[in-house]
């Protein structure tokens, strides 16, 4: 039976950009190691959820990995597990950061989403506001660096709540309030209106906090809000290794990729993401080679690369990047490629355009979109089709045709020699692979 190499380069997909004679960056890139892998592989397009909808990596690899999205413990939770910060399972849990709000018209206008380099400010407006009461619930507000931190609510709140964080400039700080489809819309309610409370009152103390007086001294911007987002609860996933039958390690390139990888029980391998991106694949795909050798079956290799130079809307400057990644992929070539038994796969979780109406270059932009990615397969058993070249429109023509959501995995699962026959009930559970061990038949006296 084969391993499985699942090569996930975050953000692969974009759109046509004008200054790239209407290619993507990938399609001009010079990538003729990814262009190889493509010539000797079946080609295709992957929508991770669905044709459209744009979605941001953990969701994404909760979908691709089939768990069911009514367990996706949602980012916030993901990020305090990657911390390593005590999270039980009744807790809601949010993403929360410093940012810098003034008044305007009625309203709190976001001057600043971003405080990274006020550390000692942020330690101390964090003690500040660590502890609030409000109808029963509790909030307890956990700094961890860089003007970023964890808000747990516990006393039987909902997660059913929105978000604060306007994910840009252009909307002033929003109101939470209870989702509409939210499970329970009594405690929905009163939960948005205790943190509504909660974020008041840290305004409040914020902004008459020595901080505020010292940075209006130094005519900086003041450290004066929490904006919240990802309000989430904790869940018990079913381990990867008895859901897909593989004994699994993931390389994150994001701590919301790394809390998801933990929660699912894959073995994570922490390596260093601030390495150039030709250092970082050829690092990683090195680590991957030792990690075979181990006994490992499945390997999750991702990468931080394009999705992260895309995000400052500059086309040109993601096609180089591009150019850098396929530069360290090299190293696939000259030590794993030639392997029959590793079935390769090198594809992306979403689509993130490097150019979006209204930004120029150098802005940045947090929105991706929802174009399918490309997708190229290598193995010993695959149909190798005409496609020369990696690109969303040379794979478009590929032999996988549109692959979608967990359909990806299954079709890994075959080419890997590992399926298990549809009907069969080997084991009481109905699994895609075939047990390595079932329940003996002993005769009865």
């Amino acid at each position: 039976m084969a391993k499985i190499l699942l090569i996930i380069l975050d953000g692969l997909g974009d759109r046509p950009a004008p200054g790239l004679e209407g290619k993507t960056p990938l399609e001009a890139a010079y990538t003729p190691n990814m262009d190889a892998l493509a010539k000797v592989g079946i080609n295709g397009l992957y929508s991770v959820f669905a044709p459209g909808v744009p979605v941001g990596s953990p969701i994404a690899l909760h979908t691709m990995f089939n768990y069911p999205g009514e367990d996706y413990p949602d980012r916030g939770v993901l990020i305090a597990v990657s911390r390593g910060f005590e999270t039980n399972y009744e807790d809601v849990v949010l993403a929360a950061r410093f940012a810098s709000v003034e008044p305007h018209n009625g309203q709190l206008k976001l001057r600043a989403r971003f405080i990274k380099e006020a550390e000692e400010a942020c330690c101390a407006l964090a003690s500040a506001i660590a502890y609030y009461e409000k109808d029963g619930l509790r909030f307890r507000y956990q700094y961890w660096g860089r003007g970023d931190g964890i808000l747990y609510i516990s006393g039987d709140a909902s997660p059913d709540i929105s978000d604060s964080d306007p994910l840009g400039l252009d909307l002033p700080v929003i109101k939470i309030q209870p989702m509409e489809n939210a499970r329970e819309k009594d405690k929905a309610s009163r939960t948005a209106e205790a943190l509504n409370s909660y974020l008041s009152w840290a305004y409040r103390e914020m902004s008459r906090h020595p901080v505020a007086e010292q940075r209006a001294k130094d005519e900086l911007y003041p450290i004066n809000f929490l904006i919240t987002k990802w309000s989430g609860r904790r869940t018990k996933l079913e381990p990867f290794k008895d859901k897909f039958g593989l004994m699994a390690v993931s390389m994150p390139a994001e701590e919301v990729v790394k809390g998801l990888a933990a929660e699912m029980g894959m073995a994570v391998l922490d390596t260093p993401n601030e390495l150039e991106p030709e250092v970082d694949i050829k690092e990683r795909l090195k680590r991957a080679e030792e990690l075979f050798s181990q006994g490992y079956e499945f390997i999750h290799l991702h990468t931080k690369e394009p999705d992260a130079t895309s995000h400052w809307c500059d086309p040109c400057k993601t096609k180089e990047v591009i150019e850098a990644l396929d530069r360290g992929f090299g190293y696939y070539w000259e030590h794993l490629g030639r392997d029959e038994d590793l079935v390769t796969v090198l594809t992306s979780d979403h689509t993130t355009p490097s150019a979006w109406e209204g930004f120029s270059p150098g802005d940045f932009n947090d929105q991706h979109s929802g174009e399918p990615v490309p997708l190229t397969i290598k193995g010993r058993h695959v149909r190798r089709d005409d496609v020369s070249s990696s690109g969303e429109r040379p794979c478009s023509r590929g032999g996988l045709g549109h692959v979608r959501g967990a359909e990806l995995m299954e079709i890994l699962l075959s080419l890997a020699d590992r399926t298990n026959l549809l009907g069969m009930r080997p084991t009481p559970r109905i699994r895609p692979y075939r047990p390595k061990q079932v329940e003996p038949f002993v005769p009865t006296s």
